[in-house]
């Protein structure tokens, strides 16, 4: 029997990992928090609802940020042989302590249709590839936020430097009119300086947002590749 997952009508982490990703700069979302406490075997927030159990195989040994546990649902959403596996392990969490004796029972329940090898495969082939994709769909959003928020910055800030170049030839032109005239111009200057200041500061600050959330998203992708590496190290000690 053989698992096959498809990933081209699956939605990317959309809303639900950037949103996280843009509210774990300032604080954890709970859902995300639920997952990660449970991947690392923690006691997920009293008032956060209970997502979707998690792979109890899937967990890695080290702990793992909000995003990387969002991050490795999504990886781990779609049926795989891995997955039927870790379905059966999961009951087993409490009840067979130790780990290699819980890998062979879980597994006797779906070597029927099941072999190691698919099981490592599903990893290797489907687990890993669905990382990948997250990996390309999160980089096309990533370019579509900065064109969102920084690109109409950008785009009034060219407007503004033009205006501010045509005004101070508007003022070498008319400096021989009245001083009125001329104090109206470099008013209106003045404010333009202080929304350009102002946009600039804001560029900056969209842009080094933006590098932080691509840096957290390397550092998620790095520790679920781990965690991916792990589970399959895991299986081929105690099944292989």
């Amino acid at each position: 029997m053989t698992d096959i997952t498809r990933t081209d009508d699956k939605p990317g982490l959309g809303a639900q990992l950037w949103g996280a990703v843009k509210g774990a700069l300032v604080e954890e979302d709970p859902v995300a928090a639920t997952r990660r406490a449970k991947l690392q075997g923690g006691r997920a927030p009293a008032d956060a609802q209970e997502p979707a159990p998690m792979p109890a195989a899937a967990s890695a040994s080290a702990p793992m940020s909000a995003m990387a546990a969002t991050l490795l649902a999504q990886v781990l959403e779609r049926p795989t042989a891995y997955t039927a596996l870790t379905e059966k392990l999961e009951p087993l969490e409490g009840i067979v302590l130790d780990e290699r004796t819980r890998y062979q029972a879980a597994y006797a329940l779906i070597r029927n249709s099941r072999s190691v090898e698919q099981l490592v495969q599903a990893i290797d082939m489907q687990h890993v590839q669905a990382l990948e994709d997250e990996k390309t769909r999160f980089a096309a959003q990533l370019q579509d936020k900065e064109r969102g928020e920084i690109g109409t910055r950008a785009q009034e800030l060219q407007v503004l430097d033009a205006r501010m170049d045509a005004a101070a030839r508007q003022i070498a032109t008319l400096r021989d009119e009245t001083e009125a005239r001329i104090a109206q111009i470099e008013a209106s200057v003045a404010r333009d300086r202080e929304r350009q200041a102002l946009l600039a500061r804001e560029v900056e600050d969209k842009r080094q947002e933006l590098a932080a959330v691509q840096r957290q998203f390397d550092a998620a992708s790095g520790t679920v590749t781990q965690a991916l590496t792990t589970a399959k190290a895991t299986l081929l000690r105690h099944l292989g």
